[in-house]
C-alpha cells in the first residue's frame, strides 16, 4: 500500500517544479471592485459540483488551519479513502501537509483523496489540488472562471501524452485581492494536473523561508507571489519528507 503522506509528497514536488514555466511572472493588482449582481441572479447560480476551490470553503486562505486527525487514524475503504479531512506532516520544517478529502466531499474533478496545504505560523498560506490534466482541464477553467471570472493571465502550451499524440494544454491564472489562483497540465505527464490556490500576503514570503533553508545562495525571485512561490517550493520539495509506513 502506497503511504498517503509519500503520495501527497510526490503532489507537491509535481506542482511546485512544474509551475516555474508556467506563464511568465507578474505582480498581480487588486481588480477593479464589481457592481453587485442583482439577488435573483446570484441565487440561480449554481457551482460546478466538481469545483476544486469549493475545498476553500472549509479551509479558508489565511486562517488557521483546523486541529485534524491523521489520515492513518481514519483510512477506509481498504485504505482508498478516509472518512474525515485529515492531515499529516509532510516535511520536518512543518510547512506543507497533506489534507485527506472524504469521497463525500470531495470535488468531482480533484484526483485522488489528498491535496498538499502550505502553512504559515499554523495559517493555510496555499493549496495544492491534483487534478486530471488535459482530460479534464477545460471544465476546471469554466467552474473557476464562473467563480473567479476572467483570468488575468491565459494561454496554451503542446504537451505529449504517452500515446506520442500532442495536445494544447490550456494554463490560467487569477489573481483576486487575497487570492492568485493557477491551473495546468504537468509537462511531463500531461493527464496529471494541479490548481495553485496562493495567499497573496504570505505564501511568497513563506516559500522564500523555505527556499532559503535548502538553498541559501539561490537567487532571489523578482518580486510578487507569482514569481517566488513555484521557484521556492522546487527548491523545498527535494528535502526528504517525514513519511509513515
Amino acid at each position: 500500500m502506497t503511504c498517503w503522506t509519500r503520495r501527497a509528497t510526490t503532489i507537491a514536488m509535481l506542482a511546485f517544479a512544474s509551475s516555474t514555466s508556467l506563464l511568465a511572472p507578474v505582480a498581480f493588482a487588486a481588480p477593479a471592485a464589481k457592481k453587485e449582481a442583482p439577488k435573483a441572479a446570484a441565487e440561480k447560480t449554481v457551482r460546478d459540483p466538481g469545483d476544486v476551490a469549493v475545498l476553500l470553503d472549509a479551509f479558508p486562505l489565511g486562517k488557521p488551519l483546523p486541529k485534524l486527525p491523521s489520515c492513518e487514524d481514519v483510512r477506509t475503504a481498504g485504505g482508498k479513502d478516509v472518512s474525515e479531512y485529515c492531515s499529516d506532516p509532510l516535511e520536518s520544517h512543518g510547512r506543507t501537509r497533506s489534507l485527506g478529502v472524504p469521497s463525500a466531499k470531495r470535488p468531482q474533478l480533484m484526483d485522488g483523496p489528498q491535496a498538499v496545504l502550505l502553512i504559515d505560523q499554523g495559517n493555510v498560506a496555499g493549496f495544492f489540488v491534483p487534478t486530471r490534466g488535459v482530460d479534464t482541464e477545460q471544465r476546471i477553467f469554466q467552474a473557476l472562471s464562473d467563480r473567479y471570472g476572467k483570468p488575468a493571465q491565459e494561454g496554451k502550451a503542446p504537451l505529449k501524452l504517452k500515446s506520442g499524440k500532442t495536445v494544447d494544454s490550456l494554463r490560467a491564472r487569477w489573481a483576486g485581492h487575497q487570492t492568485i489562483v493557477t491551473m495546468y497540465a504537468i509537462p511531463e505527464e500531461p493527464q496529471n494536473g494541479t490548481v495553485e490556490f496562493l495567499w497573496a500576503p504570505r505564501a511568497g514570503a513563506v516559500m522564500s523561508e523555505m527556499r532559503a533553508e535548502v538553498d541559501p545562495d539561490a537567487p532571489k525571485p523578482a518580486s510578487g507571489v507569482a514569481a517566488s512561490a513555484p521557484a521556492a517550493a522546487a527548491s523545498a520539495a527535494q528535502a526528504k519528507p517525514t513519511t509513515r509506513q
